[in-house]
């Protein structure tokens, strides 16, 4: 399809109306008077709502409560929280008190999510937090988007949405709404964009407003070395806006920009639901290794910790496997009703192993070492060997040694190792469908598979 009559098509479909953007902007200026008459301290409106950069339906509206530079912490906390709770009384909203950099009041007024954060009004440069940076980054797409681009924006974002690829939390670590602005001022439009994105190459150096003039310092190449791109933030010349993506996200972006300026379709911007049966998985797992899944209680914590200390959980056990010479294929994780790993792998090994040694002309020292250690000593090659018993023949029986006892002083992350003494092993398919669904979407399952 030719991409302008696409373009309309698509934000016809996920654009906002005017009405819908202008019932933001006054409850935003609601919620801003109130505030301004009892507190005496000005708002910021701030998200994606604010700068007409966000989707369909999505009914967010962010309050940033600037208190001046001099303000204590404690006392912008305790006050930023004072004036949200009220606002949330006054507007009849339920809310609940959430914790990033410092607490701050979110809860819902009239079928929107509203936030009240507290942040310090004060110059780019002189910014005490991440919160501080947002109303600046505002102003900076105010002023820098025309009202074409605030649309590829959107589109922009239901592409990376449609694939994965939308979000920079801990979980998705992929692309932020505010990156996404800042890539379509930098190439000016949506298809601009994806035609010079699958041509990326890796650690991708964007500087939208020339800050380094093309050349970054020594400082900053050390400090966004195990960045997988790099795009200078307009306001921060020292931060990297997209320091949160993933090299696997870096490259299914590029990958799939190229997919799409291959074959121009919608089919790019709605999500695929697969729905994979239990008989359809368990065809799959006829094909492959064997399967240890690990199951345990899930954790009542927010994604930004539980992902992360995920990751490394399943990193660590997956290393005690491979120390043990289990061969490991592949392993994940889904947080669902319950937490589950899954490995696949040489479930079993022999009892005997060899155990190379030092060659003989290294010494009659290292000889000695060797064989005082080693009984069954003899020559395989040129080196000494010896024929040992594995400790563990069962990577079943591995898992359940290791996963016992102080799991903190084994690797484990603090938050997962209480729930982790209590795990069981559990059978693949004894689940449910979202389960179902995380196992095709992991074996690469085709869709017209799941079909048949």
């Amino acid at each position: 399809m030719e991409w302008e009559k696409l373009r309309d098509e698509l934000v016809q479909e996920f654009y906002p109306e005017d009405e819908e953007l202008e019932q933001m902007n006054r409850r935003y200026r609601e919620i801003s008077d109130f505030i301004k008459s009892n507190f005496g301290v000005k708002t910021h409106f701030a998200g994606s709502a604010s700068r007409a950069t966000c989707m369909k339906g999505d009914r967010d509206i962010d309050v940033f409560v600037l208190f001046p530079e001099d303000t204590e912490k404690q006392k912008l906390e305790e006050k930023g929280l004072e004036i949200g709770e009220e606002v949330f009384k006054h507007f009849n909203g339920d809310y609940h008190v959430e914790y990033a950099e410092h607490p701050y009041t979110k809860g819902e007024v009239d079928g929107h999510e509203v936030e009240v954060v507290p942040c310090i009004d004060t110059d780019p440069e002189d910014i005490q937090s991440s919160v501080d940076r947002t109303p600046h980054h505002s102003r900076w797409v105010d002023e820098k988007l025309s009202e074409e681009q605030r649309k590829d924006v959107v589109l922009l974002k239901k592409f990376l949405k449609s694939n994965g690829l939308y979000g920079s939390s801990l979980k998705v670590q992929g692309f932020s709404g505010y990156v996404c602005e800042v890539l379509i001022s930098y190439y000016g439009d949506f298809i601009s964009l994806i035609e010079n994105a699958e041509q990326w190459r890796e650690k991708k150096v964007l500087d939208p407003e020339e800050h380094h003039d093309g050349d970054l310092p020594d400082s900053l190449e050390s400090k966004f070395s195990r960045s997988n791109m790099i795009l200078i933030d307009p306001v921060d010349p020292e931060r990297n806006a997209a320091s949160v993506l993933t090299k696997e996200n870096f490259s299914k972006f590029i990958h799939l920009c190229w997919r799409f300026n291959s074959d121009m379709d919608k089919r790019f911007f709605h999500k695929e639901n697969k729905e994979h049966t239990e008989f359809q998985i368990k065809q799959e797992l006829k094909k492959r290794a064997d399967i240890l899944v690990l199951e345990l209680d899930t954790i009542d914590e927010v994604d930004d910790i539980i992902y992360p200390q995920m990751r490394k959980t399943v990193s660590r056990i997956k290393m005690e496997l491979e120390d043990h010479e289990f061969r490991v294929f592949n392993s994940g994780f889904h947080v669902g009703t319950e937490i589950r790993i899954y490995f696949e792998l040489e479930r079993e090994l022999p009892e005997i192993k060899k155990k190379k040694g030092p060659k003989p002309f290294h010494g009659t020292d290292h000889m000695e070492e060797f064989s005082s250690k080693y009984q069954n000593t003899y020559i395989e090659g040129d080196r000494l060997t010896a024929k040992v018993e594995r400790e563990f023949t069962d990577a079943k029986e591995l898992l359940q040694s290791f996963l016992s006892g102080d799991l903190k002083s084994k690797g484990i992350p603090n938050r997962i190792s209480t729930e982790m003494k209590e795990f069981r092993f559990t059978d693949p398919l004894s689940s449910d469908q979202e389960w179902l669904n995380y196992l095709g979407e992991e074996f690469k399952i085709e869709h017209n598979q799941v079909n048949k």
